[in-house]
């Protein structure tokens, strides 16, 4: 009986391979991995390093954007620094001076900032990020809504849409973000949606949509969820945590 069900729960593993990239079902060697696993795992370890570190093109990403009729505008946090943003999080939180004075010009206080920052993982933004833009830009006109030029974000986290958001004016801040990179890909990228950004919001007041990549959720439902979330939240005029409970 015990050797049945174990066998049982050997092959259930073994299937799950066809749905996940997860490290699942890991063959072994006695007692260990089998080398092309623990090699594998190197590997997948080694991007993950390489995705925190590796520098973005932003002016690539302004002029793909241009390419497709979005303006941007490129700005920067208190960070000055990789190795400061890294050891300092909070200096990833605030835009610098003068970024301030490029931004301060666009007040409104029904529009939306669509923020892109590199994150974690300026990789997943250097590659996706002029990809979902122009679908979530078409999403959102929907809302009737004035939406500023893309600002996109050096050493950014995602507080740094409250910084935006409050000096702006803004009704909805969006940041779109390379998400700390996993084993499975370091090209996740996440957004962070917030109503009436302030210095004040906390993490409770703003809504996520997580795991967008290739093998992942697609730019387009990401797009068309945020939409949804953004509709939610100037019906009940509330964001974060609350939104779900009412």
């Amino acid at each position: 009986m015990s050797i049945k069900k174990t066998e049982s729960t050997s092959l259930q593993r073994s299937d799950l391979k066809q749905f996940t990239n997860a490290r699942v079902a890991l063959r072994t060697s006695g007692v260990s991995l089998c080398t092309e696993e623990l090699l594998a795992f190197k590997l997948a370890h080694a991007r993950a390093v390489d995705a925190v570190w590796t520098e973005w093109d932003r002016t690539k990403i302004s002029n793909e954007l241009k390419a497709s009729g979005i303006e941007s505008l490129l700005i920067e946090s208190e960070a000055g620094s990789r190795m400061r943003y890294v050891k300092n999080p909070q200096s990833g939180c605030r835009i610098n001076e003068p970024s301030k004075k490029i931004i301060e010009s666009l007040k409104n206080e029904n529009a939306i900032s669509i923020i892109l920052a590199d994150g974690l993982s300026p990789i997943a933004s250097q590659e996706q990020g002029s990809k979902l833009i122009p679908y979530l830009v078409e999403e959102l006109r929907a809302l009737a809504m004035k939406i500023h030029p893309i600002f996109i974000c050096s050493n950014g986290r995602v507080a740094i849409g409250d910084s935006i958001g409050e000096i702006t004016k803004s009704k909805i801040a969006i940041v779109i973000i390379g998400e700390r990179p996993g084993l499975t890909t370091p090209q996740s990228l996440g957004m962070y949606i917030t109503l009436n950004p302030t210095a004040a919001s906390t993490n409770a007041n703003r809504n996520c949509i997580s795991n967008i990549h290739e093998e992942g959720l697609s730019i387009e439902q990401a797009s068309n969820e945020c939409k949804q979330l953004i509709e939610k939240m100037l019906k009940q005029n509330i964001s974060g945590y609350q939104l779900h409970a009412k």
